[in-house]
């Protein structure tokens, strides 16, 4: 089963990756585009600002999530874990998942809530008018789920770990 999830998060984490580079290229464009429009045109892409903004928040969330599940990309408590011994460590780190899963599991609980708010009263961005829920949906609930997954990997990474000994580095 090991094998398999990390198996499965390799394939996964392309998949982010991929649409991380499409999220920040389209970013790069408005952003350059509102620059240009500025300087050579009389007015501004005021639309911009807001597709921006809103894009940001996405790659936060799916970006911090991708560094979840590399080791020391987790939030954890450095301090305490460099007094301790592997083993001690391992278990640590699980504990940080522990708490970590119970986060993004209230993050996407809110998220969700959040989402049918602004579906139930179909909630717009201020200038082109788009549905708000997609960014809601697309920062909070899809980012806890990237979150969540990376988390497990990391559980399942010291679970190995733990009862196996370290795992042998694989070549990238």
């Amino acid at each position: 089963m090991y094998k398999a999830y990390k198996s499965f998060m390799k394939g996964f984490t392309l998949v982010e990756e991929f649409a991380m580079v499409i999220v920040m290229a389209v970013v790069t464009l408005l952003t350059f585009g509102n620059v240009v429009s500025r300087y050579l045109l009389p007015t501004s892409w005021s639309f911009t600002e807001e597709i921006v903004i809103n894009l940001f928040a996405i790659m936060s969330m799916i970006g911090a999530a991708m560094l979840a599940s590399q080791d020391g990309g987790l939030v954890s408590m450095a301090l305490l874990s460099s007094a301790l011994n592997d083993k001690g460590k391992h278990i640590l780190n699980l504990v940080d998942v522990a708490l970590g899963i119970f986060f993004f599991i209230i993050v996407l609980v809110y998220g969700i809530q959040r989402t049918q708010s602004s579906m139930a009263v179909n909630q717009l961005t201020d200038v082109l008018r788009m549905k708000m829920w997609i960014f809601y949906c697309t920062a909070l609930v899809i980012g806890s789920i990237c979150f969540f997954l990376h988390y497990l990997e990391f559980a399942f990474d010291n679970i190995h770990a733990l009862i196996h000994g370290e795992p042998e580095e694989e070549a990238n």
